[in-house]
């Protein structure tokens, strides 16, 4: 039983840790509806910092595929690139129309950021300390 218990246990907190719905590319998402319209955002890989470790580019898509259906990118989410120090350039498609809080917090290499008109909300400190 206890054995049982333990594995449980294991399981929970390994799914806890995940904090994505799935891998497109270099960059994680999460499934922000699974109606029509279909549509994702940006997120982060795990619950701690530096999770694109090594990233110096990103060229957000406007559209993802996952298990045959077609996402529209409409959100860069909360602390989506939290510590990516590497970081220089990223691009913003035109589907995306809010950057969440603390999206691109210490990214302290970022000097290249093209956001579109698409972009009506870009929430508190969504760009500080870079």
């Amino acid at each position: 039983m206890k054995r049982f218990t333990y594995i449980l246990i294991l399981l929970a907190i390994s799914v806890s840790i995940q904090a994505y719905d799935f891998q497109f590319g270099d960059l994680y998402y999460n499934i922000t509806s699974s109606s029509e319209p279909y549509t994702v955002e940006v997120t982060y890989q795990k619950h701690n910092h530096s999770n694109y470790s090594g990233l110096k580019t990103a060229n957000i898509p406007e559209t993802v595929t996952y298990n045959g259906i077609t996402y529209s990118v409409t959100r860069i989410g909360r602390c989506a690139f939290d510590e990516c120090s590497s970081l220089t350039f990223i691009t913003i498609p035109n589907s995306v129309t809010n950057i969440e809080e603390y999206a691109f917090y210490r990214c302290s290499s970022l000097t290249s950021i093209t956001i579109p008109n698409s972009v009506t909300n870009i929430e508190e400190y969504a760009f500080y300390r870079c």
